[in-house]
């Protein structure tokens, strides 16, 4: 049990704290004013050590650069492109920072003003980054007993005004598709805006993850980095359709090949890279369609968006809800985790209801207002 003993001091009385910790080590806390708050503290230990919770006074003072040795063992789990962005995250915005700081020292308010500061600077999805790094961080310090809370759990980031997500007409696509060089780009160009996989889940397929006969992809991985594959963002495995016109494009690609193969290559043969496929031929792709588009299309204000290839699994959702697909079948299509994560991404493309809603509701008022009703 925690005794207290009163001692002198030249600015007067004061109370210590005698306790030992949860492996017997002898130790003390002085400098209470008052014996009720010296009481407090020695009843918190007590209890504290009871319940398995006791952190030592003490052991906050190890610094967030030593908590890291220890977080990054948990990183060895995670794919190479999250291993590498966490790294990148830290050694940028996080360690500069919080690294020579003693853990039991970071508050709340602290990291508040942090993430201010690096709103100024950088976009939302680099702050939400950083703020991931930091507090996984803190989480291993109250795990290893360091500190009773994580400080960092209720900072929030504020939201961006984001830009339109933009969509490819089928015209566009047909014109994307034409710029790209090679017989694999332009089928990979259809398959990406007609069936919606994810870039890194496309350069992921094998042959044998076409079925001609059902037309059919299944897609059950993703590229997790160079020569490492491994299960879906989602952890999700799907089958999704294929269009006449885009099964007949593949089947031409395909022809002859081991079905073990990859199903897009890079000129040398091996499994194309998405990131020197993105540099090297989507970006010029979509430049060379932008001047064939505005050169053939001068009465079009919209004019060729700037796009990415995640833009054509926009373009994909887009195309399937104008042809009258319903929120479960995007889903299905996508991959997404559930309707709702479909609806959050596209709730704009799908058509208002609420004016049959309000038509519904006044001819019930009419019926139901009548004289013996």
């Amino acid at each position: 049990m925690a005794t207290i003993e009163p001692y002198e001091t030249k600015a007067g009385r004061r109370y210590k704290v005698q306790y030992r910790t949860p492996d017997r080590k002898a130790t003390t806390k002085r400098g209470f004013k008052r014996k009720k708050d010296a009481e407090l503290f020695a009843a918190e230990i007590e209890t504290t050590k009871a319940s398995g919770t006791f952190i030592s006074p003490t052991a906050g003072n190890i610094t967030l650069s030593k908590i890291h040795e220890v977080w990054e063992h948990g990183q060895k789990q995670l794919s190479t492109r999250s291993q590498r962005n966490n790294a990148s995250s830290w050694r940028v915005h996080v360690q500069p920072k919080w690294g020579t700081w003693p853990v039991g020292r970071i508050t709340t308010g602290e990291v508040r003003k942090w993430i201010a500061q690096l709103q100024d600077d950088n976009g939302r999805d680099t702050v939400l980054r950083a703020l991931h790094v930091l507090r996984s961080h803190l989480d291993v310090a109250v795990e290893e007993h360091r500190i009773k809370v994580n400080p960092a759990v209720k900072i929030q980031v504020k939201r961006e005004v984001r830009p339109k997500r933009p969509y490819l007409t089928i015209p566009q696509v047909n014109a994307l598709s034409a710029a790209m060089n090679g017989d694999q780009a332009k089928t990979l160009i259809y398959v990406l805006a007609y069936c919606g996989p994810r870039i890194n889940e496309a350069t992921a397929l094998n042959v044998a993850d076409y079925d001609k006969d059902a037309r059919r992809i299944s897609i059950t991985k993703a590229v997790k980095g160079p020569g490492e594959i491994g299960p879906t963002k989602t952890y999700e495995q799907r089958s999704v359709p294929v269009p006449k016109f885009v099964a007949a494009m593949i089947n031409r690609i395909v022809e002859g090949r081991s079905i073990h193969g990859p199903l897009f290559t890079s000129p040398e043969g091996a499994r194309l890279d998405a990131d020197n496929f993105r540099l090297r031929q989507f970006k010029p792709g979509v430049k060379a369609a932008q001047e064939a588009w505005s050169t053939a299309h001068e009465e079009d204000e919209r004019g060729f968006p700037t796009i990415t290839p995640h833009a054509l699994r926009h373009t994909c959702a887009s195309m399937a809800i104008s042809a009258g697909a319903n929120v479960m079948a995007v889903q299905k299509l996508l991959g997404h985790e559930n309707a709702a994560v479909t609806l959050g991404i596209y709730a704009d493309l799908f058509p208002d209801d609420l004016d049959q809603v309000a038509d519904a509701l006044d001819a019930l008022h009419a019926r139901l207002s009548k004289p013996g009703s």
